[in-house]
């Protein structure tokens, strides 16, 4: 590649800035419109939900009580170690509220770090020395699809795990590429390194490791086959497995299993056959939305084929494989999909800007065509974006309030109220693990079982249905017992008494009482002592 192809002109300059500032201005809209003002007539900022069971994870280990939901019960309810440990830095130093606040501001270097790497893969994957009058387009576009795909900002605004995971993943993307054109060591231990991290933030990264060190491995061999360089792949490999290894060790000594509590909830009891229908039912409204994108660049690979972009293009098949093998996700906003939607943009832009010229085309053609050949790679590429982004447009415009947003609102209102009329002695039992907990402080019980190995090895709930397309029995939600959560452990504060095909609204008549405090419904064990009744109005007996 012409070195000139790597620094970017002024205009690319200006243009970039303004799309990144443009960026962070709409992230900031985003980040207040998802904090609400609480019944305390406080300010709070709240991640989503499962990303607030990671948060309270870190606060109490940030605050000396240990790497644990409920302090003195070592149950590995998270799947994200390096995003936890992330969080704890924020816990550390913010008070509850604004250690959230400061994980979304962190998601919006994420989604900016993701946006620049993306756009230097482009320059080695689709632009040639004699293509300098496309880079600047490629590049600006590139870019721009990395920060317009709504489902990965929403995630890593969110404070999921996705943001990190895809800025790891595609720094490992640029380091690989840049090690078969170079064979530089430097860049070989850096993919390594993202890797391992990667593998860190999702013990499931594995799969892009495995298709980034297969390619490494044949460019080396095809380039310099040698036992030296066999010598330096080996260290290469040993230097990811540190990683891995290292989880896996930390996690028996200090949890007591190899694998988490969640990989038991979700991946056991479940029939192959089972996740794969529930897999397959999922997955298909993604692949209509994104259905375009991936045809045009897998035709695009068909007719100007590059083994870089085959590379691409297996990284996301492999994402789509996965979820199909897991049964799915409780939400369908993509979140398993995500991290490698941006690289899905560069093969799409790639096939666009195919399509639209030759380059014979392009070298007898007029400045005015070019701009006109410019004005249709940006329409396709817009409309492109705007078919993937259909279903998410109301909230991306600011139309529709962020996803669960009402709930997580719902959710600390709650929790100020269990702060401010229980003691600290009392206990919480939740189907929402999060926000509740980690803003209430207060024990909670895990009526879905990320953080209770007994809930966690039950058998699933086949037929639970919650409304998701696609999708027969949500894994990480369809494994319960109230009987135990409720009858036998009786927490302070119980949620709801049904779930599925369990419903105890009739039992709980006798043992709770339903009463109101500051406009919040709660159900409270009743007389028990960790409740202040003087302060809530009973509304049954």
């Amino acid at each position: 590649m012409n070195h000139s192809l790597s620094k970017l002109n002024k205009t690319e300059k200006w243009i970039i800035t303004l799309a990144a500032l443009g960026f962070i201005l709409w992230s900031v809209i985003f980040i207040f419109r998802t904090s609400f003002i609480a019944i305390d007539g406080k300010r709070y900022f709240c991640l989503f939900d499962d990303a607030m069971i990671s948060m309270r994870y870190a606060w109490n280990f940030s605050h000396g009580v240990g790497l644990v939901w409920n302090a003195g019960e070592r149950v590995q309810g998270y799947t994200n170690l390096l995003m936890t440990l992330i969080m704890s830095l924020a816990t550390l130093v913010f008070d509850k509220s604004s250690a959230a606040l400061a994980i979304q501001i962190l998601g919006i270097g994420f989604m900016l770090g993701i946006a620049y790497a993306n756009m230097k893969i482009a320059e080695l994957v689709l632009i040639n020395s004699d293509q300098e009058q496309r880079a600047t387009l490629i590049r600006i576009l590139v870019f721009l699809f990395a920060l317009l795909y709504y489902p990965l900002t929403y995630w890593s605004l969110q404070g999921m795990e996705t943001g990190l995971l895809t800025v790891l993943l595609v720094f490992a993307v640029l380091c690989a590429i840049r090690y078969a054109r170079s064979q530089k060591l430097n860049d070989l231990y850096q993919s390594a390194l993202y890797l391992g991290l990667a593998f860190l933030t999702r013990n499931d990264s594995l799969i892009f490791a495995v298709l980034l060190g297969a390619y490494i491995l044949w460019e080396t061999y095809r380039q310099k086959p040698g036992g030296r360089i066999l010598l330096l792949l080996f260290s290469a490999l040993v230097l990811y497995f540190i990683f891995v290894a290292g989880q896996f060790i930390f996690q028996y000594l200090y949890y007591g299993e190899f694998l988490p509590n969640t990989y038991t909830l979700k991946l056991t009891g479940m029939s192959l056959a089972d996740r794969l229908t529930n897999g397959f039912g999922f997955i298909l409204p993604f692949l209509i939305q994104v259905g375009l994108l991936l045809v045009l660049g897998g035709i695009d690979i068909y007719f100007h084929f590059r083994k870089e972009k085959l590379l691409l293009f297996l990284l996301i098949l492999s994402a789509i494989a996965y979820q199909i093998y897991v049964g799915g996700d409780p939400w369908n906003y993509w979140r398993m999909m995500s991290p490698t939607m941006p690289l899905l943009g560069i093969l799409f832009i790639g096939a666009i800007v195919e399509m639209t010229g030759t380059q014979s085309a392009m070298k007898s053609s007029r400045l005015k065509f070019l701009r006109s050949l410019n004005s249709q790679v940006c329409i396709i590429g817009l409309l492109g974006v705007l078919v993937a982004n259909a279903y998410f447009l109301p909230e991306a415009l600011f139309v529709d309030r962020p996803f669960y947003v009402s709930a997580n609102e719902h959710n600390v209102n709650i929790a100020i109220a269990l702060r401010q009329i229980t003691t600290p002695n009392a206990t919480a039992g939740i189907f929402w693990a999060g926000a509740i907990p980690y803003f209430a402080e207060r024990k909670g019980i895990d009526f879905l079982g990320k953080s209770d190995r007994y809930i966690a090895h039950l058998p699933p709930d086949r037929s639970l249905n919650l409304n998701v397309s696609g999708l027969k029995s949500p894994p990480g939600h369809n494994k319960y017992d109230l009987h135990y959560s409720i009858q036998q452990l009786q927490p302070t504060y119980v949620q709801d008494f049904k779930w599925g095909h369990q419903d105890l609204t009739a039992w709980s008549k006798s043992t709770y009482r339903e009463v109101q405090y500051k406009g919040v419904i709660l159900y409270l064990l009743n007389n028990s002592p960790a409740v202040l009744w003087n302060k809530v109005k009973i509304i049954q007996q």
